[in-house]
């Protein structure tokens, strides 16, 4: 049951309403959590230093098929292990070689739910 999850909303902000913390839920939240695991550097949370991806020192690295191949198994690896309430389908990489872009096409559909969603996620 995707619409009973619940949390507070990333990126942390004040709800206008409310004036307390904003929260998201349902697939949202997931969408949520998934651009915070993969924006998060490994070791980069003292009490969960196994948590996040090393994308960011990877996208420094030659943009050739290797880099393309390290960003899928740390997208695949890492979700797996940190959202399990996600099964990731597909993750493509599309490239600019000359521009020195990377994209992240990620497809993914909830365990408890059918269908299925698509992030895109620029890489800098």
């Amino acid at each position: 049951m995707i619409d009973d999850i619940r949390g507070m909303g990333f990126p942390f902000a004040i709800d206008e309403k409310t004036g307390g913390i904003a929260w998201a839920g349902g697939a949202e939240k997931i969408r949520q959590n998934v651009r915070a695991i993969l924006a998060t550097r490994y070791g980069e949370r003292p009490m969960l230093r196994e948590f996040g991806t090393k994308l960011a020192s990877l996208v420094h690295d030659p943009n050739d098929d290797v880099l393309a191949d390290l960003l899928k198994t740390q997208v695949q690896e890492n979700l797996l292990r940190f959202e399990p309430r996600i099964l990731v389908t597909d993750v493509q990489v599309d490239r600019d070689p000359d521009e020195g872009e990377v994209v992240l096409r990620l497809q993914y559909m909830f365990t408890t739910e059918p269908g299925s969603n698509e992030m895109l996620i620029p890489l800098r």
